[in-house]
């Protein structure tokens, strides 16, 4: 009863707050108050006084999807008790049109929009979204992606919005925004509904820490529920890299400031999948809360790829993005300008700044090379982008594989026609002059673009590759680069004892899957199927650092040594392990390993010249 009681107080609360913001109506412009301090049931309240309206009818819009999440979210499902009133307090007729879409009877008489909004983070939903792209509720955090709590009048899009957030006490909302800040209310003015999109903001005590690149101003916030992860050891792994890339893209930062909004959760809570979303000023990271370097190198590698759409498609874009259109966005071809490019930069950059050797380099690009293997190689680049919201929706994750693989191959390509003198980075930096933020290329006429700022040959490329199912021609192009590629060849190496394993999520090991799969030397050590390996020669494995041990164990061993394998064998009943150590004297194997990539010994001049310009040394 008294939790009944408190439930209905707050309510009273919410509704009050939302009755007592009646701010002046402009005719072009929106006043927006976010209330983060009295909420239910992780709803918080919105109120949107929007421009005067000079039509009978009007129809408010919630985002159904937005830029750079190639997926279909409708945001305006988290929303209930939609209401829509004169400046008297009149109640206006609504119609609910569709998930995303309300309309409003008598709109010329409108004042005000009131809702509550459920975050995303708690819906269980079938297919649910991406957790950058999300909204979070909670009494400790909130992660404002405003495109899931604010909406706009259709035809209104692109006027200017005040908004006004009313915080918890103590509360620092991280953002690229500038804004009047107090105790208990931020206020941003913001030009029109895309900035307002592109801004996310994330509320909750303040862990930050802040450093200057060049003349640009890089902020981290973070939360961290159990406090396991910082701010500034964020700062400290990511401050090179962004020095890198700056000095990559000729000295300097495009923007004044960039936010990077960290949100973490326990591991074991964990939602669909961890990773990122770019914004022209600022990204939105959702990782595990994990205190060790797989977490710090992953703000790294995430932070170094999200920045880079700084470049594409935050500046260089087609008018696809552009005009983006929140309910019905018409698809650009070049999926690949906009995340393959990114995701190349972001690791040549890490190459070139030595936060890589060599051989990393090398496995980064083998196993892109091995995930590319993994989709419809008969699905040209620019169709897949095109049609990435319905037919070719599972190609998507290509783009990073694939993707990031053609951007490599132009790179090379244009370093090749032009002996060093013109780079990829160099292409972008000539288009971003052309095609700055506020402009745009026509979507078909890209590769003609690309040719008329390169070489003629460039645009026959594009289109045998890009357009076209050509497979992208590694050997030819790495090899004036010191680098020799063969898509198969015969190896040798230290025998596992098996070929095909599994993971378990419940013990976090690896699982040795079938019998088919065992060799002589798993069957000498007395592997079975299931069995799952805890440690090798004496190193635990778990996920963060399996690649590091299984290199050790490759490069380590010699003719003669023994190997010590600790396991954990599934007892009849569940969740029950006997655990075993099993040895046996290493044994080398043949086998066939596709994508071979090794560097060249006793490198020509012109390979080290050619190298030194790609990669840095």
């Amino acid at each position: 009863m008294r939790y009944l009681f408190f439930l209905l107080s707050l309510m009273v609360f919410s509704s009050k707050a939302q009755s007592d913001f009646k701010p002046f109506q402009a005719s072009e412009s929106y006043t927006v108050l976010q209330d983060l301090v009295t909420y239910v049931d992780d709803q918080i309240s919105i109120s949107v006084v929007p421009p005067l309206q000079t039509s009978d009818t009007a129809e408010f819009h919630m985002a159904r999807i937005v830029p750079g999440t190639y997926d279909v979210h409708n945001y305006g499902q988290f929303l209930n008790n939609f209401t829509a009133l004169t400046a008297q307090g009149d109640t206006l007729k609504v119609k609910r049109l569709d998930l995303n879409r309300w309309q409003i009877i008598g709109a010329k008489a409108l004042y005000k929009i009131t809702y509550q909004v459920d975050d995303s983070y708690d819906a269980n939903l079938k297919n649910g979204i991406f957790e950058p792209a999300g909204t979070s509720n909670e009494k400790d955090v909130f992660l404002l992606n405003n495109f899931g709590y604010i909406g706009y009048i259709k035809g209104y899009q692109n006027f200017p919005y005040q908004l006004r957030v009313r915080k918890p006490e103590g509360f620092y909302g991280g953002t690229a925004l500038d804004g009047e800040r107090s105790d208990s209310l931020d206020v941003f003015e913001i030009a029109n509904y895309f900035e307002l999109h592109d801004n996310p903001i994330l509320y909750c005590l303040p862990d930050t820490a802040s450093a200057m690149v060049g003349d640009s101003k890089i902020e981290i916030s973070l939360y961290s529920p159990q406090g396991l992860v910082s701010a500034r050891k964020c700062l400290e792994n990511i401050l090179d890299v962004l020095q890198g890339s700056a000095d990559y893209l000729g000295g300097t930062l495009p923007v004044d400031k960039y936010a990077v909004l960290v949100y973490c959760v326990s591991s074991e809570n964990m939602g669909n999948s961890y990773g990122a979303l770019e914004h022209h000023r600022s990204t939105v990271l959702y990782m595990p809360e994990v205190a060790n370097d797989f977490f710090y190198e992953g703000i790294r590698d995430i932070t170094a790829h999200e920045f880079f759409h700084i470049v594409t498609p935050l500046s260089i874009h087609s008018q696809y993005i552009h005009n983006f259109d929140f309910m019905d966005p018409e698809m650009s071809e070049h999926i690949w300008l906009y995340e393959g490019v990114t995701e190349y930069n972001s690791h040549l950059v890490q190459m070139r700044n030595k936060n890589y050797k060599e051989q990393e380099f090398i496995e980064v690009l083998r196993d892109k090379m091995f995930s590319s293997d993994d989709f419809d190689s008969t699905i040209p680049l620019t169709l897949a982008s095109k049609y990435t919201l319905t037919y070719f929706k599972d190609q998507y994750l290509n783009f990073y594989q694939k993707g990031a693989l053609a951007a490599m191959v132009l790179d090379l390509k244009l370093m090749t026609l032009s002996d060093g003198k013109m780079r990829l980075i160099d292409l972008l930096g000539t288009l971003g002059n052309i095609y700055s933020a506020d402009t745009f290329f026509q979507d078909d006429q890209l590769f003609a673009i690309i040719a008329q700022h390169s070489f003629p040959e460039v645009e026959e490329f594009l289109l045998r590759h890009f357009a076209a199912t050509e497979p992208l021609p590694f050997a030819e192009l790495l090899e004036p680069f010191g680098f020799s590629y063969s898509p198969t060849a015969t190896t040798v190496g230290w025998s596992l004892g098996c070929d095909e394993f599994s993971y378990s999520f419940e013990t976090s090991r690896i699982i040795i899957a079938k019998e088919e799969g065992l060799d002589d030397f798993g069957r000498a050590l007395g592997l079975e199927p299931l069995d799952e390996l805890i440690s090798i020669n004496g190193d635990t494995l778990d996920i963060t650092n399996l690649g590091q041990i299984l290199d050790n164990y490759q490069t380590s061993l010699k003719p003669g040594d023994k190997v010590e394998m600790r396991i954990a064998r599934p007892k009849k009943k569940e969740g029950e392990f006997k655990f075993k150590t099993l040895k046996a004297e290493a044994q080398q194997i043949e086998f066939e390993e596709s994508h071979q990539l090794k560097p060249i010994e006793n490198l020509s001049a012109d390979q080290l010249r050619m190298r030194k310009i790609w990669l840095g040394y």
